[in-house]
């Protein structure tokens, strides 16, 4: 596939090429979808208006990010570079180079390839990496993927759970799940909760979606980094912390939630309901109630530079093997409060239910 591996004639040429000075075409000349060869094997190509672009062999479907540097393109980890001699609005002709043949004296030994490329039109319109006849080809259904099987260890008290619960993670693509292993009547209603979530349509077409504005934005692949994990099991429970970084928004997006479920039915709850009748189940934060906010503030020294010292903020609430967790989302301020709560403790600011459900924490 190298050139040494071409026609004689084709080798000349295409060395005279990589010795001329060749021309400097603007991004924005280039943009669009393209398709052809990269030597012999079949390849398509994007290229957004400012710079980047990517391009992915059709027998992988694995896109690899090329960026605009000076005179060349150069891909990803500096595993190749392109240089185009000829463009025009429908075909683009050129040649790749391995790192170690790209602008040095040119011999029969480089490795370099010929680029030849025509224009694609996408059925949506849009002639950047987002578009529909550079992405459709990889939105195909993942695989579900399943790790081994561990027991759950909890942080707090460091010892393995003896409830005989194991479970493994599940991966979708790009998406993390789990899947519990236990003699508990509601294990097989939580895995059916959890495997829908996790293979949801809907979830991957916004999987799809955000892949495509990151390679229109920056050329990358990139989609959210997720994660799932228990964080709770006991006789009476389990509990999963979800957890999300948006790709593109910063620390600002991650997200973190939790959902809790009943070991006897597999029904999922919130903790929240136990403090706060009528709490939505998919709401993970809340303010305190006020009595519950009093006596925790009551002796809180307040800081100037913090705004949330008097307890006015929203809080998370999860189970732990201590009791209750009432926590806010760190952000590196040094302001955040976090508070445990026994079930004892907790009762006093539960509900009826809630002092039910606390009773079986003791």
């Amino acid at each position: 596939m190298y050139i040494r591996m071409l026609p004689s004639i084709l080798v000349s040429s295409l060395l005279l090429l990589s010795s001329i000075a060749l021309p400097v075409f603007a991004a924005n000349d280039l943009s669009g979808i393209w398709q052809g060869t990269l030597g012999k094997s079949k390849i398509r190509v994007c290229f957004n208006e400012y710079g980047t672009g990517s391009y992915y062999y059709q027998r992988y479907l694995t896109p690899i990010r090329l960026e605009q540097v000076d005179s060349h393109w150069q891909e990803e980890n500096s595993t190749g570079y392109w240089q185009f001699d000829n463009v025009n609005e429908q075909q683009l002709i050129g040649l790749w180079f391995n790192k170690e043949g790209f602008n040095k004296e040119p011999s029969a030994s480089d490795k370099s390839l010929a680029i030849m490329l025509e224009r694609q039109i996408s059925s949506d319109g849009i002639n950047d990496c987002s578009s529909n006849a550079y992405n459709q080809p990889l939105e195909t259904a993942p695989k579900l993927s399943r790790g081994k099987w561990q027991h759950f260890e909890d942080t707090d008290s460091h010892q393995a759970n003896s409830h005989q619960i194991s479970y493994r993670q599940l991966s979708y693509g790009t998406e993390i799940g789990l899947e519990f292993k236990g003699d508990h009547a509601g294990i097989t209603v939580i895995n059916q909760w959890l495997k829908q979530k996790l293979t949801s349509d809907t979830l991957l077409a916004e999987t799809f979606e955000t892949r495509r504005r990151m390679l229109a934005q920056v050329g990358l692949p990139i989609t959210d980094e997720t994660g799932a994990e228990p964080s709770f099991i006991n006789q009476h429970w389990l509990s999963v912390k979800f957890y999300r970084w948006a790709a593109g928004y910063g620390a600002g997006g991650i997200n973190r939630t939790f959902t809790s479920f009943n070991l006897s039915d597999g029904k999922p709850f919130n903790p929240w309901q136990w403090f706060i009748e009528g709490a939505d189940i998919d709401e993970m934060r809340h303010q305190l109630p006020p009595a519950l906010r009093e006596k925790l503030f009551a002796d809180m020294e307040v800081f100037e530079d913090c705004d949330n010292s008097d307890g006015s903020g929203y809080f998370y609430l999860t189970l732990s093997s201590k009791g209750i967790e009432l926590w806010e989302t760190p952000n590196g301020s040094g302001c955040e409060n976090e508070f445990t709560l026994s079930p004892q403790e907790a009762m006093l600011f539960a509900s009826e239910y809630g002092k039910s459900q606390l009773k079986l924490m003791e």
